[in-house]
């Protein structure tokens, strides 16, 4: 991730006005999983979280994520 020391609100805010949001949803009982909203379009992940222990690897995914599209966004513009 190239975008160390930029600050995750820019890019947070580079995809929300293009109606792109990602967050948590609950799998199952114990697990999370990452799901993407293009518009209204879906996306969920194919990783687990555990409730109990992976939240901070959960949130660092959810913002590279956002690096991520953030950064392609940039680049059609």
């Amino acid at each position: 991730m190239n975008n160390q020391g930029k600050a995750i609100h820019l890019y947070m805010g580079i995809c929300f006005k293009e109606n792109i949001k990602i967050y948590p949803i609950i799998y199952d009982r114990n697990n999370f999983k990452i799901q993407i909203d293009y518009d209204g379009r879906i996306k969920t992940g194919k990783e687990l979280y555990r409730v109990t222990t992976d939240q901070k690897k959960m949130q660092t995914k959810i913002i590279e994520l956002y690096y991520e599209i953030g950064d392609k966004i940039q680049g059609r513009k």
